[in-house]
This record gives C-alpha cells, sequence and structure tokens, in this order.
C-alpha cells in the first residue's frame, strides 16, 4: 500500500494507506501463517491413558452444563437433553450436573421462580430413580438465587457463569461459602470428583468422549504442575479442549449456517487438525467447553478477578490454567441460523475480549488490588490477536472507503487488495485442488468433498463482504 502510493504520485499519502492497510493485512499474513504452519508441522496428538475398563475412582469426573433457568419447558428440554449425554457416556464415575441461576430481574425473586426451580429438582430426582448404576447418584442440581448488583443494577446470581464455575469448585473441596442455595444429589461424593467437563446447554457429548478426555488428562506426561509463586500451571495442562464441530441439524437449518458451518460429520478420530498456538508452542486456547483438573484450576483462577471485570473469562482462565487443544476429540454444538444470531454472539465475544485487554499491561487487577503481571508473552500475544481480529472488518471497511474517496492511484486496485483479504478462504480452497488424493479416499468422495470447500469458501467470501458494514458496527459497538 504504501510503495502503491508513493508510485502513484502521492508519497504524502502513503503512510495513510500504509496505517489503513496495516489491520487487514495482518489478517492475511495471520491466514497464510496458518496454512504454512497446518501444512509443514503435523497435529499433536496427546498421550492418553486407556480407560477402557472404566474410569478410576481418582479420576471421578462431573460433567456441568451452566445455564440460566427462564422457563418450566427450557427445564424439560435441558433434562431431556442431559439424560441423552449421560446416556452416551456412561461410567459410573461420570456424573452430570446442571448449575443453574434465574435470569436477571428488577426484583429478587419473580412469578413463576418456584415452578421453574421444582420442575428442576423434580426431573433430577427422576433421573436419578432411573439411572443408578452403583448406588451413587449420577445427576446432581446446584441452584443459585439471584442477589442485589449495585453495578449492573439489577438482581443477579453473582459473577454469572464464572461465578458459577468458580462456586462450583470450592463446593467440590468442601467449602460452606458458596451461594448454591439448593443441592440435590448425593453429595458426598464431591469432595472425590477430580475433574469437571463443561459444556453448553446445546452442546453434544458424543460417546465415550467423556471418558478418552480423562484418559488424556489423567496421563502423567499431561498432568498439571501449577507454580505456586506464579499462580500459574507451567507443565502439563490444566484444561482440554476438543475441537467443536456443528452438527448436522443446525448446519443444514438455514442458507447462512450451510454456508459458514463448512463440512461436518467428518470422523475426528482419523482427522486430526492444525492448530497454530498447539502445533508450535504446546498450548491451545479455551472456548469454554473442556475438561478440567479442579485443583489446578483454582490453584490458577480462583479469586483472581475483581467483581464485574470479565464478560468472557474462557481465554483468559486458559491462560492460567494452561490448555491444550485435542484435535482429535471434538464436542458438537449448534450453529446460529441467521445473521442476527451470529452478531449477538460475536458482540459477546469482541466486548469479552477487549475487558481482557487490562491484562496486557505491566499492572493486572486483582480482588485485592493491582499485581505484576505475570503471563508469558504468547498468552499475552493471544490476547493481542484476538483484539486485533476484531478491529479487522472496521479497518476493512474504513479501507474501502478510502480507497473510493482519498487514496491516489486506480481505487479499483485498492479494491482487488481488499478483497484477497475478504476472499482468501476462497483462494485458499483454489490450491486444495493441487493436492493429491489419499490413497484411501474414493475419488468421488474427494471431488465432491473439494467441490463442498470451493461453494462454502465462495459463499463465506460473498457474505463476508455483504454483512462487513454490519459486522463493522457490531464490533465498534462492542
Amino acid at each position: 500500500a504504501y510503495a502503491y502510493a508513493g508510485i502513484a504520485g502521492a508519497a504524502g499519502m502513503a503512510t495513510v494507506a500504509a496505517l489503513l492497510a496495516l489491520l487487514p493485512a495482518s489478517e492475511l499474513a495471520t491466514l497464510i501463517i496458518q496454512r504454512i504452519v497446518a501444512a509443514l508441522v503435523p497435529p499433536r496428538r496427546l498421550p492418553r491413558l486407556d480407560f477402557g475398563e472404566g474410569i478410576p475412582e481418582s479420576a471421578r469426573t462431573m460433567v456441568v452444563v451452566p445455564v440460566l433457568l427462564g422457563s418450566v419447558d427450557e427445564v424439560e428440554r435441558l433434562l431431556a437433553h442431559l439424560e441423552v449425554q449421560a446416556l452416551g457416556n456412561l461410567d459410573p464415575r461420570i456424573h452430570f450436573a446442571i448449575l443453574s441461576d434465574f435470569k436477571d430481574a428488577l426484583t429478587l425473586s419473580v412469578a413463576g421462580d418456584d415452578e421453574i426451580l421444582a420442575a428442576a429438582v423434580a426431573g433430577i430426582e427422576a433421573l436419578n430413580r432411573r439411572h443408578l448404576p452403583d448406588g451413587n447418584d449420577r445427576f446432581f442440581l446446584f441452584h443459585r438465587d439471584r442477589q442485589w448488583n449495585p453495578k449492573q443494577g439489577a438482581f443477579m446470581a453473582w459473577e454469572r457463569k464464572r461465578g458459577k464455575i468458580e462456586e462450583f469448585n470450592r463446593l467440590l473441596r468442601s467449602s460452606s461459602d458458596t451461594a448454591f442455595s439448593v443441592k440435590i444429589g448425593d453429595l458426598s461424593i464431591l469432595p472425590s470428583v477430580r475433574y469437571v467437563l463443561t459444556l453448553d446447554a446445546d452442546t453434544r457429548l458424543p460417546r465415550d468422549v467423556a471418558r478418552t478426555l480423562i484418559g488424556i488428562i489423567a496421563h502423567p506426561l499431561n498432568r498439571p504442575v501449577v507454580d505456586p509463586d506464579l499462580r500459574r500451571v507451567t507443565e502439563g495442562y490444566g484444561i482440554l479442549q476438543p475441537r467443536v464441530s456443528v452438527n448436522l441439524a443446525s448446519a443444514g437449518g438455514s442458507l447462512f449456517a450451510r454456508v459458514y458451518a463448512g463440512h461436518t460429520g467428518v470422523d475426528p478420530y482419523t482427522t486430526a487438525v492444525s492448530d497454530t498456538y498447539q502445533d508450535l508452542f504446546g498450548e491451545g486456547s479455551y472456548t469454554g467447553k473442556g475438561l478440567y483438573d479442579v485443583d489446578a484450576f483454582q490453584a490458577t483462577v480462583g479469586w483472581r478477578v475483581p467483581e464485574n471485570a470479565l464478560l468472557s473469562h474462557d481465554l483468559f482462565e486458559g491462560l492460567y490454567a494452561r490448555t491444550a487443544l485435542v484435535s482429535d476429540l471434538e464436542l458438537v454444538d449448534d450453529y446460529p441460523a441467521n445473521v442476527l444470531a451470529h452478531a449477538r454472539r460475536q458482540h459477546r465475544w469482541v466486548r469479552g475480549d477487549w475487558q481482557i485487554l487490562a491484562w496486557l499491561f505491566p499492572l493486572v487487577p486483582t480482588p485485592q488490588g493491582f499485581v505484576k503481571n505475570r503471563l508469558p508473552l504468547i498468552s499475552q500475544w493471544k490476547i493481542l490477536d484476538n483484539l486485533r481480529r476484531s478491529l479487522v472488518a472496521p479497518a476493512l471497511l474504513a479501507f474501502f472507503a478510502a480507497a473510493w474517496t482519498f487514496l491516489p492511484g486506480s481505487p479499483l486496485v485498492w479494491t482487488l487488495g481488499g478483497l484477497v483479504v475478504a476472499g482468501f478462504p476462497f483462494v485458499a480452497s483454489l490450491f486444495q485442488l493441487l493436492k493429491r488424493r489419499p490413497a484411501h479416499e474414493p475419488a468421488r468422495v474427494h471431488l465432491r468433498g473439494l467441490a463442498e470447500d470451493l461453494s462454502a469458501a465462495a459463499g463465506q467470501a460473498l457474505l463476508t463482504l455483504v454483512f462487513l458494514p454490519f459486522h463493522a458496527w457490531e464490533s465498534v459497538h462492542a
């Protein structure tokens, strides 16, 4: 951009052109580097123990679904979903729990609260009567009441999802200082729970994935080592993050989802994927659905964040507890059905990313005051990279606007440069045509997959351009 502006005879505008192109160019450079790493560095497959004969008592695990309860119908759907996940992961030492709050309100209680909670309690008790493999309850409910939050001006559960997880960890370690007012299930097993697997309300846990994840985190080479001075995992992993795929039903539910969701139904056990951070630096990023070691997580993340400071806490937790991406295992999630739902999700993520900005400075906030920032450079780079990515859409829109208003030279040349950034996934898909077909893959299947990739990439590039002003506004607003 700088060189072209100079050639066009406007050396004074060269710096402006370079600055406008900086963020879009950084996105293009990042995508190219990721492709190179994926081609040159094989994905890492973590060592694991074989728990095919059953999970030992020392690896007892609780699968938790943090939710906001809004109606009896929601409770019934949640209970049915929880039962399905339990039937696919039948080991008696894998338990399932709902961590629930009521939705925010202007009063301490609202009409319908009692009926909603009663339905949840009755549902968990009914599940335990149907599924009692070894005398220990498999299903649990832990519910918190609202409390007044003066900063938010509403009655709400303390610190939302982050608070649920933190208080649940304390409850597992026999703390009585939690806000859980309702606890259903055999509480005597809680101190023996070593791992927690967090899911969203619409996340599918495929058969035996929980057992395999537990086998990975329990392996001696993966066990977390916490530095007590840094309060950070420095060896092994405190969190395992499986790859998250899109379920077939939601991927085909709308044209928007079909274009953006990409391939679904691929067998993850034979298709480990590349992740730049995991493959180059030995640690990935936590996205909120994964397995963590309770003691390591609480030692590194517990009581670290001031109240009302973080909306999006998953990346933050992964930086301190150290995350491994398990790319040969997957969880299955729904995909937003339309651009508005997608934008709402992106808005939450972008706002959360900017709330973590404080952890790029030499001093970082804690409940006790400011302390020295001890995060390593790679962790700080992850934060910075998320912030950079959130600004790409506004920067690209500004670049296009400048190209047709005041940048020197041909607007078409500038526009072509911007289109390369927006359309890079499609350009990269073209290079897939040069790859040799795997020997075990039929030619028809291979060609069909390439055609689907090209079609999806072209659609994504087109929608990126169409919705660019909208996404730019959402990013700036967040």
